[in-house]
């Protein structure tokens, strides 16, 4: 297998192209990502969205925020972190297919540990939008629903490809993934 290509530096058009070619790469497991960092960046255009308002003195103020503007300046620095996260998980996938091709002992593991961390990081995308969600402008709401429903669809995604890795692993290493994704694939427990 050659070099994966670099994802976050394909156009949109190219990857597709790219993830429909018969190849190994991208696949599965850099698609979750690759929708992972597509919710991220969603949210962070409604933060932007939010601190625009904010300074245009239109903000929408219902909120457990006693500053609007330092919650969504900080809320869009996490966003954007999350979104470059799952670009690098997207990106960590392709090296961890070749290095299962090229015979790495190690490369099973990543096969499963790489989609849980995409994941994860979906799930942290999905709780700062809820978090955020009843402070927005109303009129961008739509939006991180959206974002949140693509973060849904990453993390379950990427729990699958991990599901389906397991096989890959050695018969003593099965159980401790099986929890991992189960733990991982239960509710969040209400606060409060």
């Amino acid at each position: 297998m050659d070099t994966p290509l670099v994802i976050k530096d394909l156009k949109l058009s190219q990857y597709f192209k790219e993830l429909s070619a018969d190849s190994l790469y991208p696949s599965a497991g850099s698609s979750a990502a690759v929708t992972a960092a597509h919710a991220a960046a969603l949210f962070a255009m409604t933060c932007r969205v939010n601190l625009r308002k904010i300074k245009e003195g239109k903000g929408y103020q219902q909120g457990v925020s006693e500053n609007p503007k330092n919650y969504w300046e900080e809320t869009l620095r996490k966003a954007e972190s999350l979104m470059e996260r799952a670009l690098v998980l997207a990106q960590e996938d392709g090296f961890a297919i070749k290095a299962f091709f090229e015979g790495d002992p190690s490369a099973a593991k990543k096969f499963i540990d790489i989609p849980l961390e995409i994941a994860r990081c979906a799930g942290e995308i999905i709780s700062l939008i809820k978090r955020s969600l009843p402070q927005s402008y109303p009129p961008v709401k739509a939006d991180m629903e959206c974002a949140s429903w693509l973060a849904e669809g990453s993390k379950k995604a990427a729990l699958m490809v991990a599901h389906y890795n397991i096989p890959l692993l050695k018969e003593e290493e099965k159980q401790y993934y099986v929890n991992q994704i189960e733990e991982l694939s239960a509710p969040p427990i209400p606060c409060g």
